[in-house]
């Protein structure tokens, strides 16, 4: 049987659907195994409608819209994965993918933008998931032996989570966790 991600890879090529996956496929793409069950893309505002269409086709049906989140079930007698989609804005996925990797089937960005986008998760004042973010973060910057020392990491670090995600970061790099 073919695999979620071969999937929705194939559908990406055959609709010409622009996405980069994120989330724990994503995390684990770049070097940090862990557990995940329903799959995570970061797409272009505008492509929100393409991508509906194109999901409806193999049965997903949206069961949640916010303006930046659209999250897809398939039917309970096809029990497939939840399919959640982050939309942003043309030029913030054009800088995006601009850093992919190259990762198979579904391209991520590339782990410093990946850890960008789990910093601006984990400060969100409702987000229920902030530590495993965390978690993410930490697995990521130990899995590619980055540098606080580096000026591009520590700028990025700075300008998506401040001075209490250096301090955090700091911490568990020297403790091991």
């Amino acid at each position: 049987m073919k695999s979620l991600l071969n999937t929705v890879a194939d559908l990406m090529r055959e609709k010409n659907l622009r996405g980069l996956m994120i989330g724990g496929h994503a995390v684990t793409a770049l070097g940090h195994a862990r557990a995940t069950f329903d799959l995570d893309l970061i797409i272009p505002r505008s492509s929100a409608q393409e991508w509906s269409i194109a999901l409806a086709g193999l049965r997903y049906g949206k069961f949640s819209e916010s303006v930046n989140f659209h999250q897809y079930e398939a039917p309970s007698d096809f029990p497939l994965p939840p399919i959640d989609l982050m939309l942003v804005d043309e030029d913030v996925f054009d800088a995006l993918e601009l850093t992919k990797t190259p990762t198979e089937p579904i391209a991520v960005p590339s782990v410093e933008a990946m850890i960008a986008l789990k910093l601006h998760a984990a400060k969100q004042q409702h987000r229920t998931e902030a530590e495993k973010d965390w978690s993410d973060i930490i697995a990521l910057f130990k899995a590619h032996r980055l540098s606080l020392d580096a000026p591009h990491i520590h700028a990025m670090i700075m300008r998506h989570g401040g001075q209490h995600a250096i301090e955090r970061i700091q911490a568990a790099i020297a403790g091991g966790n």
